[in-house]
């Protein structure tokens, strides 16, 4: 496939994103049956919650391994694989009888979602350039933002008259309903196959070992938004527990977060024609120090406090997202596959430790969130001018 500066169509985007959503549905959907299978298997929430936090883990390993196959074999065989062990994984998920049974098949189904999200953001890579391209990751990310807006409450509504295995019922037949599509819209868009086994999976990976400039631009870029899987990791147990709210309204509060980085990625597409997106990840920058300041004050005194705390983080992080992922992109020419996979696992990686961190039983959690959400992005703040004079920008991505 050739890559093009046309922007993609509508109906293009909303299949990627479809398919990009997949992480958010299978972790936000599941969040609030979390106290539910603690209470009916007189487990510890922390025993539950490592069904979430070793999704992630399972997740993000697996993206390396999907991406150097995918520079191998191609996009659209790792894609239709990893839709097809999705829907098994979730089928086996509704059968869980105890906490370590839906660990091992909750681990089963992250390993099987890395495969559509690594392959999303490759196909993005190969297919386009330049402004298109950013503006794709922008689009992608307004509309995947949806998904974890709309889990918790499908989540909610499913507990409220259906048991839990439902929700799982329901993850396996969209992946299986995405393998339909994909079969017939998800064309390979690698233009090249990389040759050789394991040894040059390896090397694929060395080559971006080598490269300071991807290890810079990856790391910084992905630490802006990782307190956002923290705040995903005790979302239940401040909603619910904290400030005693219902299921339902969990799910409302919940789902302003998504919604205003959906809205920050809107105002992204915006902004790009007056501000460079060097100026942009700056101001994004600063304005989730500021979150930090509102949750480490007063989040935990009411819950409008903490809320709003966590708008203006998911605002600047929605702004901050796209252009970051292409700041990183941009440092590759070749091994798109790895590259992608790579952005993501970091992203993810670092983001599981925030939720390990934010969920080991802290007596305070809402200031250990804060606590975060103050000192990753206020590190990449202040190291910005040094990555600034580092990194390279393409003449496509000052202005718009």
């Amino acid at each position: 496939m050739t890559k093009t500066t046309n922007e993609p169509s509508k109906a293009r985007v909303i299949f990627l994103a479809a398919l990009g959503a997949m992480p958010p549905l299978s972790t936000d959907m599941y969040l609030v049956a979390i106290p539910h299978l603690s209470e009916i298997w007189s487990a510890p929430t922390n025993i539950i919650n490592l069904s979430l936090v070793l999704w992630f883990v399972a997740f993000s390993i697996s993206l390396l391994v999907f991406g150097s196959l995918s520079d191998r074999w191609g996009r659209r065989p790792i894609m239709l694989g990893g839709l097809a062990l999705f829907a098994i994984a979730s089928a086996l998920c509704a059968t869980a009888t105890g906490p370590m049974q839906l660990i091992f098949f909750r681990v089963l189904q992250g390993i099987a979602a890395a495969a559509p999200s690594s392959m999303t953001m490759a196909y993005c890579r190969d297919s386009y350039e330049g402004h298109a391209r950013q503006k794709l990751l922008a689009w992608l990310g307004i509309i995947i933002m949806v998904a974890p807006m709309a889990a918790p409450s499908v989540g909610a509504y499913i507990m409220h008259y259906a048991p839990w295995q439902t929700i799982f019922v329901l993850l396996a037949i969209y992946s299986g309903s995405m393998l339909a599509l994909s079969w017939f819209l998800f064309e390979e868009s690698s233009a090249t196959k990389e040759p050789g086994g394991a040894i040059k999976a390896l090397n694929r990976y060395v080559r971006l070992a080598r490269n300071r400039n991807f290890l810079l631009a990856n790391f910084s870029m992905s630490l802006i938004a990782a307190p956002v899987l923290g705040y995903v990791g005790i979302a239940s147990l401040v909603y619910m527990e904290h400030f005693h709210l219902s299921e339902t309204t969990f799910a409302l509060l919940f789902a302003a977060v998504p919604l205003s980085s959906m809205v920050g990625a809107f105002v992204c597409t915006r902004m790009l024609r007056i501000f460079s997106d060097r100026s942009l990840i700056m101001y994004s920058l600063i304005g989730s120090v500021f979150a930090s300041i509102i949750l480490l004050s007063i989040g935990a005194l009411h819950v409008v406090a903490f809320v709003v705390g966590m708008c203006v983080f998911g605002f600047f992080t929605g702004v901050s997202r796209p252009l970051a992922n292409h700041l990183v992109l941009e440092q590759v020419d070749r091994d798109i596959g790895a590259a992608s996979s790579t952005i993501i696992f970091t992203q993810f990686m670092a983001g599981a430790i925030c939720m390990a961190y934010t969920t080991a039983g802290w007596a305070h959690p809402i200031a250990a969130l804060g606590f975060l959400v103050l000192l990753v992005p206020g590190l990449v703040l202040l190291s910005w001018p040094f990555i600034q004079r580092k990194l390279q920008f393409t003449p496509a991505q000052t202005t718009a």
